[in-house]
């Protein structure tokens, strides 16, 4: 005999779906509850230790940054971004470095017209701001240095630093110990130090610090052979070396400067004369001390 689907049967079954329907949704809601409280639980994490893929020795160290001291010039192109808080800039600038004091900077916009010529020599500067007309000369004061050049470092530091090599005098007057993994600290007195930190290629950082505190840090980046045609060496001291990007922080100023360096010339000779400012006629000629 055919079955015969009665009312009672049609609300039998309609039970029986609602019932199955009504469990697995207890079953999803119970699911989403655990994963919510598993992932509101607190995860220890533990900190993985950072160990150096090689050790350098500290004979290692020294070599590699004496090496450093084999380039007593510079020049180059730099494209230099530079962040202070809200403020943001950037140019193009023409370099050029003579160790241990000299320094001539030509800051362009993006439309390739000069903002600042900046030039110094040892405790002097001069700044030619041609919107103005004007020509700045004084002392070369932190302060003064920030003002036309964006950085709170005298001319001997500045210069020191782009040729990737301690300011004058500290190799020669601090006491060197070996630091925590491929570093060597210079320590001046017991206020400040020096911090240098490599790699098998060559100088990675500097950071000048005061009662441990970090004032200021350079890293040096992409470094490349000199020679483009050049691979680097398994010997560490056989392969002439230089950063291409160089990227200076000052964390208490919230303050970065970012220069990637083009056209790069090591040790080329540059003529002193670079290093003045003529003014023209009717250019305003101003003492520092005056603003």
């Amino acid at each position: 005999m055919p079955r015969v689907i009665t009312t009672k049967t049609v609300e039998a079954v309609g039970k029986a779906r609602f019932w199955c329907v009504f469990a697995r949704c207890c079953m999803g809601v119970m699911l989403v509850l655990a994963l919510f409280i598993t992932g509101c639980s607190k995860t220890t994490l533990y900190p993985t230790p950072v160990v150096p893929k090689y050790e350098l020795s500290v004979e290692q160290m020294h070599t590699i940054l004496e090496r450093s001291y084999q380039y007593e010039s510079m020049q180059a192109l730099a494209q230099v971004r530079f962040s202070s808080g809200k403020e943001r800039q950037s140019s193009t600038q023409a370099l050029h470095v003579q160790s241990p004091y000299l320094l001539r900077a030509e800051v362009y916009n993006f439309m390739g017209r000069m903002m600042v010529l900046l030039v110094a020599d040892g405790t002097w500067m001069e700044a030619y701001v041609p919107s103005r007309n004007a020509l700045y000369r004084g002392l070369a004061t932190r302060a003064r240095m920030e003002r036309f050049a964006y950085v709170p470092l005298v001319p001997a530091d500045m210069v020191a630093l782009l040729l990737q090599r301690l300011p004058p005098g500290v190799m020669q007057l601090a006491e060197v110990k070996k630091g925590a993994g491929n570093s060597l600290v210079f320590t001046l007195n017991a206020q400040e130090d020096y911090v240098v930190g490599f790699t098998l290629e060559g100088v990675e950082s500097i950071t000048y610090r005061q009662l441990d505190r970090e004032i200021f840090k350079l890293d040096y980046l992409d470094v490349k052979p000199l020679n483009s045609e050049m691979k680097f060496s398994s010997d560490f001291s056989a392969t002439e070396v230089f950063p291409r990007t160089m990227v200076l922080s000052m964390h208490e100023q919230n303050l970065r400067l970012e220069l990637k360096l083009e056209d790069l010339q090591l040790n080329p000779a540059i003529d002193p004369e670079l290093f003045r400012i003529e003014p023209r006629s009717g250019t305003k000629v101003v003492p520092l001390e005056e603003i």
